[in-house]
């Protein structure tokens, strides 16, 4: 009886034995999925999360901005940009040195709209005057290709936002990313490589916004920084290039109706000549667009043109037709003055409303040019104004606000000066 149960306890040893090998096994391989998925994803599967909702300040600065593409819907850009934040868990600490960065929990920032990328990311802590919880520091410096929506139903007058979205791997509830209401979004017009094609604006607008998760609905929405640059079209090339060569063309359709009734077939010649050379130009257009679903201004343009000279063909053929020589001619000269007052009236519109087609941009960057420098005055005041010693102040050389609702309030234009404002530029846009 006593040996069998020293024989049982060895099998029970054993078993307990093979139970904690394989326990042991499990545990490393855990470990190594871990570590695999910190190495390729970037993010940090396991670390401490800030109770609550983190709000995380941005400061970017544009840099080499060129090859802004129409046809593939994609620009190159350098972006420099600064995250601001306040991590409850670095409660007490002040030197960088002393926090594993490799295992501190950050807001997963990433470019959402890149084809290519290449960044350099650095840290540092900035100590807040009576508070106990430092802010964290992060700057990025970024070289990459980025993905646009160009709308270009007003080509060849279009005026086109060029954004970088940022966005959190974080949800709505952990992370809200906000402008940094201390310093300047800058862009840098020096280096602008297409200058010639595009005129820049020398300002950024920056704007919070959101991206729903369609296939989860646990976190709901993701928290996006919008960085936008504004360039309006330099339209000179195709305004002498395309539509004043279309609009030749269109003008030597008149040269048909010197020929006689009679010769009806040199006039078509002259007619479907012009028309071939239209088609060609419509061709080389669509070599500076994307394939998309609408058409363009300048499409309409060369449309229009198209169906003026099949107008012209149509109504030769029609006069040809008519037996009667004084009905032929009568006909024939009403069409070439109906023509004529047609192509008249409806390159006059063309022209006009291509004009307040470049207004209403031109206000719009003014828009934006005016908020910028009322929160650049703002900005430059506190500044001036700054006491270090304060409590919730640092001692950097940039202010660091906008963690709170007051704080923005303090550099938010009011309602009434937003409408005052927008009174004026409405005034200035209607006596140009």
């Amino acid at each position: 009886m006593y040996n069998t149960t020293m024989e049982d306890n060895e099998n029970l040893t054993k078993s307990f034995q093979g139970l904690e090998t394989k326990l042991d096994k499990v545990v490393e391989e855990v470990k190594h999925i871990n570590s695999y998925l910190e190495s390729s994803s970037g993010s940090k599967w396991c670390t401490k999360k800030p109770p609550g909702q983190v709000r995380v300040l941005i400061t970017p600065t544009l840099f080499s901005l060129r090859d802004v593409d129409t046809v593939k819907q994609e620009f190159s850009a350098e972006l420099w940009f600064e995250i601001f934040y306040k991590d409850p868990n670095l409660k007490g600490v002040t030197n960088r040195a002393d926090v594993d960065w490799d295992d501190q929990w950050d807001p997963r920032i990433e470019l959402r709209n890149t084809v290519t990328v290449e960044s350099v990311t650095s840290q540092n802590l900035i100590p807040v005057v009576g508070e106990d919880v430092p802010i964290v520091h992060e700057f990025r410096k970024v070289k990459a290709t980025f993905k646009a929506d160009m709308d270009l139903k007003d080509f060849p007058v279009d005026h086109q936002k060029l954004t970088v979205q940022l966005m959190s791997g974080w949800p709505l509830k952990r992370v809200e990313l906000r402008k940094n209401y201390g310093s300047i979004d800058n862009i840098s017009k020096d280096d602008f490589a297409d200058a010639d094609q595009w005129q820049l604006s020398d300002y950024l607008e920056c704007k919070p916004d959101t991206k729903s998760n369609g296939q989860s609905k646990t976190f709901g929405e993701y928290p996006v920084y919008n960085i936008i640059a504004h360039v309006q079209r330099k339209t000179a090339f195709y305004m002498w290039n395309t539509i004043l060569i279309l609009f030749i063309i269109m003008a030597l359709s008149f040269t048909a109706f010197s020929i006689p009734l009679e010769e009806h077939k040199d006039r078509l010649g002259i007619i479907f000549t012009l028309l071939l050379t239209t088609v060609a130009f419509k061709l080389v257009v669509s070599q500076y667009l994307p394939t998309v679903s609408y058409l363009t201004l300048l499409d309409k343009y060369v449309l229009g043109c198209i169906i003026f000279q099949c107008s012209v063909a149509v109504q030769n053929t029609v006069a040809s037709a008519i037996r009667d020589k004084n009905s032929a001619s009568l006909f024939d000269s009403i069409c070439m003055a109906t023509f004529g007052a047609v192509v008249i009236l409806a390159n006059l519109l063309f022209g006009i409303f291509v004009w307040m087609k470049m207004s209403k941009n031109k206000g719009k960057l003014r828009e934006i040019e005016n908020k910028f420098k009322r929160l650049s005055g703002r900005i430059d005041k506190a500044y001036e104004d700054r006491d270090t010693t304060r409590k919730g102040s640092t001692k950097s050389n940039i202010i660091i606000t906008g963690f709170t609702d007051e704080e923005v309030r303090e550099f938010e234009p009011s309602n009434q000066s937003d409408a005052a404002d927008s009174m004026m530029e409405a005034r200035e846009v209607l006596m140009m």
